[in-house]
Parts: C-alpha cells; sequence; structure tokens
C-alpha cells in the first residue's frame, strides 16, 4: 500500500510536467518508493541475523567457559591435588603431584650440589703459549682443542675451547682479577661426576697453563660436589639441586645447606584448590543456563521472542545438560551440590569441605575419566564446540544467509537502476510530447484569436 501511494505521488507530479519539472528527480522519487518494501523486508532480515550471530558468540562463550571448568577437574591435579607445608625455614622448596602420598617427613639438607670450576694463574693479557693440544672431559664429555702458534693468547685459547665444547657440559671464559687475566673452565652440570679435567701436549708455556702446579697451573676455585638430603633417616645424593624421585610424586628443590637442622614437612590434600574448582563448575555450569535461558525467552507484554527462541538445537542442549547433571543427584549431594528447581546448581561449601576430608578422591569419583559427570559433559561439549559441531554449522548457516542477503540487495540494486534510467528516459519524452502540445496549443489558440479579430 505504501509503495503504491509513493507511486502515486511520484506520478501526480507529472502534472507539472513540462513546466520546469525535473524528470531526474521524478524517477528517484519513483524508484524510491517502488523499493521501500524490499528495503524494509532486508533490512528485517539483516537485524534478525546479526541478533542470531550474537546469540550463538554468547552460546559458544558460556559452553566454552563451562567446557574450560569441567576438564579442570577431570584433570588428576584437580582430582587429588596436594599442599606441603613446612615447620620452619627448610633450605628447600618442595611441590607435590597430584595423587601423591600424603603424610609427615622429616627433612634435612646436608649440602648442595655445585658446579665445578677451574682457573689458570694470572697473565698478562696478550701473553702467548705457544702450539699444542688440549685434552678437556667434563663427565661423559671428552674432546681435545687444538691451540695453532699465533692464535695462542688467552683470549684465542678461551675461543678455540668454546667453539669445541658446544654440548660437552663446560664452557671457558676469561676474569681479569690483581694478579692477571685467569682462564677459567666451568662444568655446565653440578655434581662430582660432572667435574673437569684439562690435561695439554705441546708447548711448555701451554702445558704449564693448565698443568696441576698451583702456582703456574691451575686451581679449584668451587670443587665438584653432589647434593645430600635426608628424609626420614634415609640419605639421598644426587649430582642435581633438583630432585624428581626420591619420593613419589614430590619434587625437591635444595636452596640451602643446614646440616644439623632437619624440617618437618607436612603432605596434605588441598582442598582449597579443589574448592576453588568445583566452585568454577557451579558458577560456570549456572551462568551457562543463565545465558540459555536469555537467548530463548519470550517477553509477552512486547510479543517478541529473542533471537534463539524456540530454536531445536538449543532446547535439545539444555535438555542434555539437565538430564546429565540429574542423573548425578546424589553424587552431586554427597559432594554439598544441591540442584534448584530452575536446573541451577548452589554449593555448600561447608559440607564439600566435610565429605572431601572423609573421602578425597570424591571429586575424582563425580569427575575423572570412567562413567562420571565430567566424562559426560565433556563429551557434550566437545560435541557441541567441535569444528563440525553444531554451533560451527550455525555459523556457516548464517554466514550463506548473510551472503544471500547481500546477493539480493545487490540484485535489487541492479533493478532499481535501470528501472530508475527507465523512468528518467520516461519522463524526458513526456515532457517532449506535453512541451510539444503546448506548443500546438497555443498556436491554435493565436489562430483562432487572429480568426476572430479579422471577422
Amino acid at each position: 500500500m505504501r509503495r503504491r501511494a509513493g507511486r502515486r505521488d511520484a506520478l501526480m507530479a507529472l502534472g507539472a510536467v513540462g513546466s520546469g519539472l525535473d524528470p531526474a528527480t521524478t524517477a528517484v522519487q519513483l524508484v524510491a518508493a517502488e523499493r521501500m518494501v524490499a528495503d524494509q523486508r532486508h533490512a528485517t532480515t539483516e537485524t534478525k541475523i546479526k541478533a542470531e550471530v550474537s546469540a550463538v558468540a554468547s552460546l559458544r562463550s558460556a559452553m566454552t567457559a563451562l567446557q574450560s571448568a569441567v576438564r579442570t577437574l577431570s584433570t588428576p591435579a584437580s582430582g587429588q591435588p596436594r599442599s606441603i607445608g613446612m615447620s620452619a625455614p627448610s633450605g628447600f622448596t618442595a611441590t607435590a603431584a597430584s595423587g601423591a602420598p600424603v603424610g609427615q617427613y622429616q627433612v634435612e639438607v646436608k649440602q648442595l650440589a655445585t658446579a665445578h670450576k677451574l682457573a689458570s694463574a694470572g697473565h698478562a693479557p696478550d701473553a702467548r703459549f705457544g702450539a699444542g693440544t688440549l685434552s678437556i672431559s667434563a663427565g661423559e664429555h671428552s674432546f681435545d682443542v687444538e691451540i695453532v702458534d699465533g692464535k695462542d693468547t688467552l683470549a684465542d685459547i678461551r675461543d678455540a675451547i668454546n667453539a669445541k665444547a658446544a654440548g660437552k657440559g663446560v664452557q671457558a671464559s676469561l676474569v681479569n682479577g690483581d694478579g692477571g687475566t685467569r682462564l677459567v673452565l666451568t662444568a655446565l652440570d653440578g655434581g662430582t661426576a660432572n667435574a673437569v679435567s684439562v690435561t695439554a701436549t705441546g708447548a711448555t708455556g701451554l702445558t704449564a697453563l693448565v698443568s696441576a702446579d698451583p702456582q703456574t697451573g691451575t686451581t679449584t676455585l668451587i670443587p665438584a660436589q653432589d647434593a645430600q638430603i635426608v628424609v626420614d633417616g634415609i640419605a639421598r645424593t644426587s649430582a642435581s639441586n633438583t630432585i624428581t624421585d626420591l619420593l613419589p610424586g614430590i619434587s625437591f628443590t635444595l636452596t640451602e645447606a643446614k646440616p644439623g637442622t632437619t624440617v618437618q614437612m607436612d603432605v596434605a590434600i588441598d582442598a582449597e584448590a579443589q574448592l576453588t574448582a568445583v566452585k568454577t563448575f557451579v558458577e560456570k555450569y549456572n551462568a551457562a543456563l543463565s545465558t540459555i535461558t536469555s537467548l530463548t525467552s519470550y517477553n509477552e507484554v512486547t510479543k517478541t521472542g529473542a533471537a534463539l527462541n524456540g530454536d531445536s538445537m538449543v532446547r535439545g542442549l539444555t535438555r542434555q545438560l539437565r538430564d546429565m547433571v540429574g542423573s548425578e543427584v546424589t553424587m552431586l549431594k554427597d559432594m554439598g551440590i544441591e540442584i534448584a528447581k530452575d536446573g541451577k546448581l548452589t554449593l555448600k561449601e561447608d559440607d564439600f569441605k566435610v565429605a572431601v576430608a572423609a573421602d578425597p578422591a570424591l571429586v575424582t569419583k563425580a569427575f575423572g575419566t570412567g562413567d562420571t559427570l565430567g566424562t559426560k559433559l565433556g563429551k557434550q561439549m566437545t560435541d557441541l564446540l567441535a569444528f563440525d559441531g553444531p554451533l560451527k554449522t550455525r555459523d556457516e548457516t548464517l554466514t550463506q544467509r548473510t551472503r544471500q542477503l547481500t546477493q539480493q540487495r545487490e540484485a535489487l540494486d541492479r533493478r532499481m537502476s535501470l528501472a530508475e534510467a527507465r523512468y528518467k528516459a520516461q519522463f524526458v519524452a513526456l515532457d517532449a510530447m506535453v512541451t510539444q502540445l503546448q506548443s500546438t496549443s497555443n498556436f491554435l489558440a493565436q489562430q483562432l484569436a487572429t480568426s476572430k479579430s479579422s471577422s
């Protein structure tokens, strides 16, 4: 009806054709009236598509957050986390993996592992030591370094060693002290098994540089030493200050030797870490339900539905989520989690702590591997968010609809452009015809007037 009214208004203006009206303006007005309904339909479609795109993005975000919370609970580290406490400053740090034995341990750090470091006597920086061969070993590695005449200063020797030493457990450097420049060889790994040794053949100066003579040869700056730790009276040595296989699931990092000082280390269930993970799950699950409710709502006042109102995919997702959680109502209740009438969860933290204290594996039973709530929810989220899953398919559908809308608009623009040109040509021709008719009418009127006056 509006389009016909617009055309009528444009055509009524033709009464003025021949008296100065612009045919181009009239054509534009007529085309605008003709395309008005199509433009409104396209705008409505675009609004709906954009709303659905936004809704799907919100749904994906909520489901991804829920998936992350479920994965966290499903990992062993969240199922049986451990905390470590010390009775006093300990000279070491320790971390416990999930499932590590709970208990108390008496720990003493007797000494730290150190990396061997040798240094030559001090010499002038430009002193030369002659040609020869250095034989160097560090742990399981050994190699020879050729020193040639003309490249036999301390800097040359350092560079020659480092060129051959890559990946072989030793590094050469120079230190400028009060007594001159010293060549320093440092083991890259600690412990007695990785001690550095060096000998030389060839020129006297070169052999003297690395000899065992404390006056002219090398001296030990830092001795090679193994770490020593005692746990519950059982001694353990290690080439490294990090020990990962002393107690199952517990990693020690030794930081300070405290011989004669025994510290009590307590390994316990980390109930707070479990509580945090479960709280996050409850929050993300409830947020997912709230998102679904918002995206599928219906306004009784305005009689309009949200972007995904009545959507079968979302209805199915809601039903599956509630069925999965509802099937584990007893397990959840044992953990202090209750299900409300609207399907949302409520966590009673005190009840949860009591339950976990009584059964440390409770979270694992609910969310670990096997036929658990965590496994079921995890699979549901994985399928939903998969590359070829329902949300991806919906994205592709919306992209296709957007592309089709663009094509429809482009086609409309082409049709209307042709129509405008056609209308303009018709109006120009009509204008010329009316002008000619007016001219003829004026001529005839003049002739009649002349005829009357002559009679």
